[in-house]
């Protein structure tokens, strides 16, 4: 897991990042790492009830996807970072100059990068129902599964 996390970091910090800072690949793979093992671990032990959580066979096919959601998140949120710190810099070194604190600076920016960060996963999960589960029920019945067991 910690190889498709430092390459999920790589591929966010490294290869499709338009800005980068000094250190933002262990950023990165603090957020993408961190969010995906811990949403996994938790899912997997309450809302899947695998014993153990870490089931091979089922836990690496839910860390793929977990580490695809975030690696969209953490990335357009880093860019919203940068971009808002490139194009606000006047005001941000006015505020750090007049005594502001670093959060202090910075707290509208990630607010902002926050909810950047959050709408594509906001808006897949408005679709969940009407798409998703249809689909993967349809697929699941096409495969040869029994209809209520696909329900």
């Amino acid at each position: 897991m910690c190889v498709l996390g430092g390459l999920a970091a790589l591929e966010v910090s490294e290869w499709t990042a338009k800005r980068t800072v000094k250190g933002m690949f262990w950023i990165t793979f603090t957020a993408i790492f961190g969010s995906a093992i811990s949403v996994g671990l938790i899912g997997s032990m309450f809302a899947m009830n695998f014993d153990p959580p870490y089931t091979a066979s089922k836990f690496i096919p839910t860390m793929g996807m977990l580490f695809g959601n975030t690696m969209v998140g953490v990335s357009l949120g880093m860019d919203s970072v940068l971009v808002s710190v490139d194009t606000r810099r006047d005001i941000v070194e006015c505020m750090l100059c007049y005594g502001a604190s670093r959060w202090e600076t910075v707290w509208p920016i990630a607010v902002d990068a926050a909810r950047t960060a959050m709408v594509p996963s906001i808006t897949s999960m408005g679709i969940t129902g009407l798409i998703s589960i249809p689909g993967m029920m349809s697929g699941q019945i096409l495969g040869g599964a029994d209809v209520m067991d696909a329900a």
